[in-house]
């Protein structure tokens, strides 16, 4: 380990920091480790040293004066909220293109916004602060970060264009985006993350690629997406349901029962599966504190941990 006055080194990896505002990382270090500057407050510029290849998690997380940094074109990585939270970052050297990002390394920086409001670092867009109702997402971007569009609430969002070759929706993305109406989106595969639209409520229009991978709770909460019973099916899996009835028969040709499906569904009495229905994912049915009978199809299928947590009135789970 090689300890100086303000930097501690091991095996190439910068641990921790010990110093004043300007810092100058020395030659040699090859990472700066997780959390290595996180919640320091003094720091405002770092100058980071060629044959740099990695960027831990966190590594500057909550650095709230930071201003400036540059990124070396040898860095290979970037982790998780490596810059989260730097909101006075503006000064920037990006790194190199083909840098992997993580989902939500720049996310809340929103000094780096450019003269629309896009939050863009490499391919992922991890933040918008425009005033448009009608976003059109520039061309070149493949990953909607972490929250990017998040708890617009009443805010003036009410339709998005997403581009051609989007290749991923982060967890969390457009959540609680309660006033959009609308997404449109380009046949290419994409993947949806988890609570992609989670709280969407007046969203119901919404072009699927025909390949989507669509992950649990990703639109839990978007009720105008709901059929007139009150379920909200995409792609077999049951992400919601809206109905008031105190007895449910789930419809055939549902294979899922998503993520926190009917949680907290005080009125629920009893429900019953269809054959079609494989899977239960967590906390399906949790804190359905009157739930009395499910009916179970009679083939083989997976209930993942705690489907049923605080069933209190819930004997057991029977097959038909």
């Amino acid at each position: 380990m090689e300890h100086t006055e303000r930097f501690i080194i091991e095996d190439g990896v910068l641990k921790e920091y010990r110093g004043d505002w300007r810092i100058t990382v020395p030659e040699g270090v090859r990472e700066i480790g997780e959390r290595a500057f996180a919640w320091d407050r003094g720091v405002v510029s770092v100058t980071l040293p060629e044959g740099l290849e990695r960027i831990g998690e966190e590594a500057f997380y909550l650095c709230g004066r930071l201003k400036s940094v540059n990124i070396p074109q040898s860095v290979k990585e970037i982790g998780a909220r490596a810059f989260d939270g730097c909101r006075k970052l503006t000064a920037f050297t990006p790194p190199a293109e083909d840098a992997v990002l993580g989902d939500d390394s720049f996310s809340e920086c929103k000094g780096l916004a450019d003269k629309d409001g896009f939050l863009t670092v490499g391919h992922v867009l991890y933040g918008y602060y425009g005033s448009e109702a009608r976003v059109v997402v520039p061309r070149g971007v493949k990953k909607i970060g972490v929250r990017a569009f998040a708890e617009q609430g009443e805010g003036a969002l009410t339709a998005v264009t997403l581009p051609e070759g989007l290749e991923k929706i982060s967890r969390d993305a457009f959540s609680f985006c309660r006033r959009l109406t609308s997404v449109s989106m380009s046949d290419t595969p994409v993947r949806i993350g988890v609570r992609a639209f989670w709280g969407c409520e007046s969203l119901a229009e919404i072009a699927l690629p025909e390949h989507a991978k669509i992950e649990d709770s990703a639109f839990r909460g978007c009720e105008r997406l709901a059929d007139e019973n009150g379920f909200l099916i995409i792609r077999g899996k049951l992400f919601d349901y809206f109905g008031g009835l105190s007895e449910v028969a789930v419809p055939e040709g549902v294979t899922r029962i998503s993520e926190d499906a009917f949680c907290y569904n005080d009125g629920l009495l009893r429900v019953s599966l269809p054959e079609s229905v494989k899977s239960l994912g967590r906390f399906a049915f949790a804190g359905c504190k009157n739930l009395e009978r499910v009916d179970l199809p009679k083939g083989e299928i997976s209930i993942e941990e705690d489907a049923f947590l605080h069933c209190d009135q819930l004997i057991k789970p029977t097959q038909k």
